[in-house]
């Protein structure tokens, strides 16, 4: 697995040099806590994960290693690059750290993905048609130029900056106190050194307590990832509707047999196998019991 997994980056890198290259953390951290398991362990971890600037990465990893004897030399096995936010590339705006876009396509096709391939590429092109015009009218529904989701990331920054304290020095830089650390904010490079507006595109609680005390808005350094002309802009190009099959142009290549059916032993898998830190219920919903 190890030698696949390095052969997967040196063709990644050979293809797509400046492509980075990123680690599910919730797949890490269902290899780590076989080894090292409880509760106060797995907060640290996701503690350590998502934090965005090195000192404080450093900081929970100091307190990691209180919980095990080499507890942390299995830890960073794993490249900080790949999965630890302090140490992402910030050219994407993006700081996810766990790999939920592709359990969502894949939980979104999965009665589709069954199918002969024909029959799955028809289904999948139906839905996606669907979704095109499902999101067209949801953009209809932005009470801003600003996406939903990132106008609640920013809502709840600027809850946070209640809690610093903003030093001025006339010019575009400012230091916010936030706790036992500080920070220095430059309006002009558009840098913040926690980097969660690096990371996200999204103004943190520094910079939105720097524009207020200024007397702007912080909407304005949204960057345009976030914005409606870019969000329809990806959906700017439409799915032409086609006949069914039975109705499609006959050819001389030949045809493509499906392959014979090989019945496998146990009850189909339906959903995917979840770890045994994963809820086992829908969020927001209740169990039965």
């Amino acid at each position: 697995m190890a030698d696949m997994q390095k052969g997967f980056i040196a063709a990644l890198n050979e293809v797509l040099p400046n492509a980075e290259f990123r680690m599910c953390a919730r797949h890490i951290w269902s290899n780590w806590h076989k080894k090292w398991k409880g509760e106060e362990r797995r907060k640290q971890f996701w503690k350590c994960s998502k934090y965005s600037y090195e000192v404080k990465f450093k900081e929970e990893l100091e307190k990691m290693d209180k919980l095990g004897k080499d507890i942390c030399r299995d830890l960073l096995y794993y490249p900080k690059k790949s999965w630890v936010r302090a140490y992402f590339e910030v050219h994407s705006k993006c700081d996810v750290v766990e790999n939920n876009m592709c359990e969502t396509f894949n939980s979104w096709i999965l009665a589709s993905r069954h199918k002969s391939i024909i029959t799955m590429l028809e289904e999948i092109r139906r839905k996606i048609m669907t979704r095109q015009v499902d999101m067209l009218k949801f953009a209809d529904t932005w009470i801003s130029d600003i996406s939903p989701m990132a106008r609640l990331l920013l809502e709840d920054s600027k809850d946070l900056a209640r809690k610093c304290i903003v030093l001025w020095n006339a010019d575009v830089g400012f230091e916010i106190g936030e706790g036992l650390h500080k920070h220095v904010v430059n309006l002009i490079d558009k840098v913040c050194t926690c980097r969660a507006w690096q990371l996200r595109g999204i103004p943190c609680q520094h910079v939105v307590l720097a524009y207020y005390h200024i007397n702007k808005e912080p909407e304005q350094a949204v960057e345009h990832w976030y914005k409606r002309y870019t969000f329809l802009k990806a959906y700017k190009y439409f799915i032409q509707p086609m006949t069914n099959m039975k109705m499609w142009p006959e050819t001389n290549n030949p045809k493509i047999e499906p392959p014979k059916p090989k019945p496998m032993s146990g009850r189909p898998q339906r959903n995917r196998r979840k770890g045994k830190d994963e809820p086992k219920t829908k969020y927001g919903k209740l169990s039965k019991c």
